[in-house]
């Protein structure tokens, strides 16, 4: 049965790198092999192409998609083809200027299946609905009537969103929303680490301070920066730094955690329901008495750092001189603080290194409090955009949303982290909404940071999984926890727990690890990006091991080498395709 591929292929505006392997049929025209480099470069990973065999040698094939269209590439799998035969291909890279594809199925009859059922379903067979059905049947959905037209009611309203994408995000049960779907994606191409929006939201403040003097001048500039400073302040709320009150948010976003216990319970503007979200620490670390509920606490697995010393005690500690100003940097911190106003007294402290990051930044908030003059109005401002002064705030920033150690680790800090991030970005929105506009660069990054905690949640509405940014002796650590057990299906009740954990530090680099937890016994894999990396946690593994063997667990570990990256988002697809429950205990992380 033939169908129509007009709209298979769509021209692309994506700015990737991407290149096509044109054709090398002597009929192909000049036009074809334009139309065809065209076609291949807006050909992502997880697409499908559907066309006539016409060429192979070795694992070099030659796909007629059209009259006088013709793409050659790389088959991914040695599957025999033959000349003339029609096979859908789903493609697996497509870099370097070379196209991998695989066969999506090995026999033509499940394509003959998928025909079918779209006719039956009465839904237009075209290369949205092709891919659509082949995503379904390859994620083990029913393909009755009534699912392809719920899920085609989807798909048709996403003009170029990732059709697999969508299809996943159904049978995991996550509500497909333009925020849900951009995130989804993040996370599968491993662009989803809060650490890096973090980054981005302490690089972006000095712009958009300079625009709010820019565009509203010395006063309405010292009452913003008065509020950003007040926002990541010790000791004062965040709502109202902002000048408001818990209220639901505006500006489309997400309302994450409104409330201290973890659910939400407004309504949002647009009257949409927010009750019954739950903070992501209640499924990924719940419980505080260890990680089987026998009142035993466990090491987080992985807790070395790069110099080969065990964090855990030591990494949750300001390490001396973390809150010391850098000597580069006091001569001018001080003038700046003295022409704002600062006592003699303060700028002498500064220089003389007898006040650190902490007392400075209460110094300037005064300071920026007092500036009742466009005099000092004006060196408020120099002040707060120094080089010298965005370090100080940066580092504010960084630990006011960070985690300082495995001793950090456990539920109760992180559920604080999560609703001091929650309040914070609420903060943030209010304040920037009344002085910036909705697509400022900062703007956009707090959006993207509360869209992410907000996606965690309602992942976490069936997937125990929770993002751990943390700081370990001053390295930056992107960590991703998934407990392996879908919530909706807990059944089994034996003690038994396994995890995944994914760390990415600064000097170790990647490393994943694999916990199976059975009756008292505790089995880790760790996979490591370099034999460097390896070598160094086997000097130090015995450290993990002996710290649980006295805490009652029998435990072993091995040390291998893991070329591909890990991934949280691919272990929860993988896992839940064939879901075994194992327990209903969560994993407790702390020291």
């Amino acid at each position: 049965m033939a169908f129509s591929l007009s709209g298979l292929f769509h021209s692309s505006t994506s700015d990737t790198k991407m290149v096509s392997s044109a054709g090398r049929g002597a009929e192909q025209t000049s036009a074809g092999r334009e139309r065809a480099d065209v076609q291949a470069r807006s050909l992502p990973p997880g697409k499908t192409v559907s066309g006539e065999v016409i060429a192979r040698e070795g694992d070099e094939i030659q796909i007629r998609v059209s009259r006088d269209t013709v793409i050659s590439a790389r088959m991914e799998k040695d599957i025999p083809t033959s000349m003339g035969q029609r096979i859908t291909f789903q493609v697996q890279s497509n870099a370097s200027g070379v196209i991998a594809l695989r066969p999506l199925f090995q026999n033509m009859a499940q394509e003959n299946t998928a025909l079918r059922a779209l006719t039956q379903a009465g839904i237009e067979i075209n290369g949205k609905s092709m891919q659509m059905v082949f995503s379904m049947m390859q994620e083990g959905m029913s393909i009755n009537k009534n699912s392809l037209q719920e899920m085609y009611r989807q798909v048709a309203g996403a003009a170029d969103a990732d059709i697999p994408a969508i299809v996943q995000m159904n049978r995991l049960q996550i509500p497909v929303t333009p925020e849900n779907l951009q995130q989804f994606t993040a996370y599968k191409n491993y662009e989803h680490q809060l650490l890096a929006s973090f980054a981005e939201v302490a690089q972006e403040i000095p712009g958009a301070a300079a625009d709010v003097f820019a565009a509203g001048g010395l006063q309405e500039g010292v009452a913003f920066i008065d509020k950003l400073l007040t926002i990541f302040g010790s000791g004062e709320n965040a709502e109202t730094a902002a000048g408001t009150t818990a209220q639901a948010p505006q500006d489309g976003m997400p309302a994450t955690g409104d409330t201290a216990t973890g659910t939400a319970g407004q309504t949002g503007e647009a009257g949409k329901e927010t009750a019954g979200k739950t903070l992501i620490m209640d499924a990924a670390l719940q419980g505080d008495s260890g990680i089987a509920g026998d009142g035993r606490d466990v090491t987080l697995p992985g807790a070395v750092t790069a110099d080969g010393k065990t964090a855990v005690g030591e990494a949750g500690q300001t390490q001396p001189g973390e809150d010391a100003i850098p000597v580069s940097d006091r001569e001018h911190l001080a003038q700046l603080v003295k022409q704002a106003g600062g006592s003699p007294e303060t700028a002498a402290q500064i220089i003389n290194g007898e006040m650190g990051k902490d007392a400075l930044y209460r110094a300037v908030q005064e300071l920026v409090r007092q500036a009742d003059s466009p005099a000092r109005q004006t060196a408020v401002r120099e002040l707060f955009l120094s080089k010298g002064f965005q370090k100080v705030l940066s580092g504010k920033i960084e630990n006011q949303w960070t985690l300082t150690g495995p001793a950090d680790v456990g539920k109760k800090e992180v559920e604080k982290l999560y609703e001091r991030l929650n309040e914070q970005t609420r903060a943030l929105t209010r304040a920037l909404s009344d002085s910036l506009k909705a697509d400022s660069p900062l703007f956009k990054s707090v959006r993207n940071i509360r869209e992410n905690v907000d996606f965690m949640n309602q992942l976490n509405q069936m997937y125990s999984y929770v993002q751990l940014p943390m700081k370990w002796r001053g390295e930056n650590a992107h960590g991703d926890l998934y407990v392996y057990t879908n919530k909706k299906n807990l059944a089994k009740k034996d003690g038994n727990v396994s995890a995944f954990l994914h760390l990415d530090m600064e000097h170790l680099g990647m490393v994943d690890v694999y916990v199976a937890m059975e009756r008292g016994r505790i089995s880790t894999n760790f996979y490591l990006a370099d034999e460097k990396s390896l070598d160094l946690l086997e000097q130090n593994i015995d450290t993990l091991t002996k710290r649980l063997t006295e805490k009652g667990y029998q435990a072993d570990a091995k040390l291998m080498l893991k070329e591909e990256t890990g991934n949280v988002m691919e272990e929860i697809i993988r896992a839940d395709k064939n879901i075994s429950v194992i327990s209903q205990l969560s994993f407790d992380v702390r020291a």
